[in-house]
């Protein structure tokens, strides 16, 4: 690309984002901001003291969600660091109107370009089938799915430890997760959509169609764009 864009990635659990997302970051050598990760590092940051990362390890510890407010300043603090000539793409941020209207404040502050965000839909059902059968590498974090190498071998090729199923993957639970997810994205989607920067693409094809599609949507984008 001849110039810069941001990337937002949001959809359902299970969609399949950070695939994307990394997809998006190695194609157009993207500086990444994913919160959950980002929300790790602070946490271990506490033991030096920082007031910020002390809060969030207290609610992290207790399992309480990060307010909006505290999940901005993190992102503010990660973009601070990060080679914004390069491009950057947000994974699972913003995941409320406040935090989308928080980083129309951080696209002011950075002098960012206007993000284009991606929604990678998937039905209940297929979140349902997707994630009650996928495993986790408790020490990479990296996830596996059945026709992932070493799935039936149940042990991470990178680390060599057994996977692990994680409790909130059983179908009830994903179901309620859905159903919480698609409640608090309304808005949001309403957001992006009457801003003209929403791109919904079909997250149930192959990995490869998904990104192909992605692709395909952002060309086009482009050129009404111009």
């Amino acid at each position: 690309m001849e110039k810069r864009f941001d990337f937002v990635m949001i959809g359902p659990p299970g969609a399949g984002k950070g695939t994307q997302r990394e997809l998006l970051q190695n194609k157009y050598n993207l500086e990444t901001v994913v919160t959950g990760d980002l929300i790790r590092e602070l946490r271990a940051k506490a033991v030096d003291g920082d007031q910020l990362a002390i809060e969030i390890k207290k609610r992290y510890d207790q399992g309480i969600p990060q307010p909006d407010d505290v999940v901005i300043e993190a992102v503010r603090r990660k973009l601070s660091s990060l080679d914004l000539s390069r491009g950057v793409i947000f994974d699972a941020f913003p995941l409320s109107l406040a935090q989308a209207e928080g980083l129309e404040d951080l696209v002011k502050e950075f002098n960012l370009p206007k993000p284009i965000v991606f929604y990678v839909d998937i039905t209940e059902n297929e979140s349902v089938e997707r994630l009650s059968k996928r495993k986790l590498c408790s020490q990479c974090k990296r996830v596996f799915y059945p026709l992932s190498p070493n799935y039936d071998s149940n042990k991470c090729d990178v680390c060599g430890i057994e996977l692990i199923t994680r409790p909130d993957d059983k179908p009830e639970v994903v179901r309620r997760r859905y159903r919480q997810y698609l409640e608090r994205m309304q808005a949001l989607k309403q957001f992006y959509y009457e801003k003209g920067c929403l791109l919904r693409i079909n997250g149930e094809q192959t990995v490869e169609d998904v990104f192909s599609e992605i692709n395909d949507r952002l060309n086009d984008f482009l050129m009404r764009s111009k």
